[in-house]
């Protein structure tokens, strides 16, 4: 568990994926990741929240970026994580990656699907997600 996190702290990008980015965006939708709670951050107007995706089997996230940084655990299956410029990677279940702000990318999951918890930093009441069109 002290490696994951420490991966999670390390990596620079979330770079998982066989997959391109154009064939992921092709992929079924995901669903809405159902959050688990929010709480503020003192001494700025940040929120945290934390929450659970759950990716049916090759179902993608759009193309976007996040507006605030992410931490994500892979639980249940694999997902393939394609940052525009790098090579695609995957994180199976058990391992952990780092999504910097801003960072325009592809989430798919495997074909067994994947559950994945996730944490993140924000601004409440501006967008997190922003898609982006290719």
């Amino acid at each position: 568990m002290l490696n994951n996190l420490r991966c999670l702290a390390l990596v620079a990008a979330p770079l998982l994926g066989l997959q391109s980015v154009e064939a992921a965006e092709k992929a079924p939708a995901t669903k809405d990741t159902v959050v688990l709670q929010r709480v503020s951050v003192q001494g700025n107007d940040r929120e945290m929240g934390m929450g659970i995706a759950e990716f049916p089997p090759n179902a993608a996230k759009p193309r976007h970026k996040a507006t605030g940084p992410e931490l994500a655990y892979v639980l249940e299956g694999e997902v393939t994580v394609a940052v525009d410029g790098q090579p695609s990677r995957i994180v199976h279940a058990g391992e952990s990656y780092r999504m910097p702000a801003n960072v325009v990318h592809v989430t798919t999951a495997g074909p067994a699907g994947a559950k994945v918890l996730a944490s993140w930093a924000w601004n409440p009441g501006k967008p997190f997600n922003v898609n982006v069109p290719q």
